[in-house]
């Protein structure tokens, strides 16, 4: 977001948008880490913030290599296992077989299906922005200090 802020009025509703998918959807927080780590499993700016959240959802460190790898780990309940496939396919920028669609419609309702391609739509933006400015990360006591404050305040609200 630092390197956002250097256009001010084009960052307060891209903040606010990102509120709104972290925090704000009728997802629970590993459907969205779910999401957010497949977005970002080619960008280490956002992998190395998200893959610790994950983990601190129930995630796996195998499953986490999976995705890493671009693979949906087979493991993973049906519902997360649809969504991480209907990710995969959508930062693929491909339409989701009927089946994925199909699996999608039976275990989410329309609006978390939206919550979903705005939270994947958003990260997509995140990612390309890292990548083409050329975000660094952060410093260790700096990311430490994110995700503490991240385990403390960002936890289930969907």
């Amino acid at each position: 977001m630092r390197t956002i802020a250097h256009a001010p009025e084009g960052l307060r509703p891209f903040a606010a948008f990102g509120e709104y998918c972290r925090y704000g959807t009728e997802l629970s927080e590993m459907q969205r880490e779910l999401a957010i780590l497949v977005v970002l499993r080619d960008v280490a700016y956002g992998w190395q913030h998200h893959a610790p959240l994950g983990l601190a959802t129930g995630l796996t460190e195998e499953q986490l290599h999976l995705i890493r790898e671009g693979r949906a780990p087979r493991d993973l309940e049906p519902p997360e296992l649809t969504l991480c496939e209907f990710a995969l396919e959508i930062t693929a920028w491909r339409r989701p077989p009927q089946r994925i669609e199909e699996a999608v419609h039976s275990f989410f309702t329309p609006r978390q299906i939206v919550d979903f391609a705005l939270l994947v739509s958003y990260y997509m933006a995140v990612a390309a922005m890292t990548i083409v400015l050329d975000v660094s990360l952060e410093a260790p006591e700096v990311l430490l200090r994110e995700q503490v404050w991240q385990a403390k305040y960002g936890g289930e609200t969907g």
